[in-house]
């Protein structure tokens, strides 16, 4: 009989099985599905705090694009307004 020496931690941290869970088309699904049959609880509650970090990273990447973004447009806006005096002012030519 095999001898399963996973941890939830090693799961959370193994490659195969993130693949696995984030990406279920992917290869080496034949044998966490198995594993999953006969380690069901470990499984699952590794595959759920996979999740939440998935979840968590994603929103914190979210928060950082939207803070880009809006720096971005405070500066164009920051530009333009340095930029617009100087277009307002009429061109002497001599």
């Amino acid at each position: 009989m095999e001898v399963f020496k996973y941890s939830v931690k090693d799961l959370v941290l193994n490659e195969s099985f993130q693949q696995w869970v984030l990406n279920p088309d992917g290869d080496g699904q034949s044998m966490w599905q198995s594993w999953q049959h006969q380690h069901f609880e470990l499984l699952e509650e590794a595959r759920t705090i996979l999740l939440q970090l998935r979840d968590r990273v994603e929103e914190e990447i979210d928060a950082d694009e939207h803070e880009v973004w809006n720096r971005l447009e405070q500066s164009l806006d920051e530009d333009e307004e340095k930029t617009l005096p100087c277009l307002t002012q009429p061109v002497h030519k001599s």
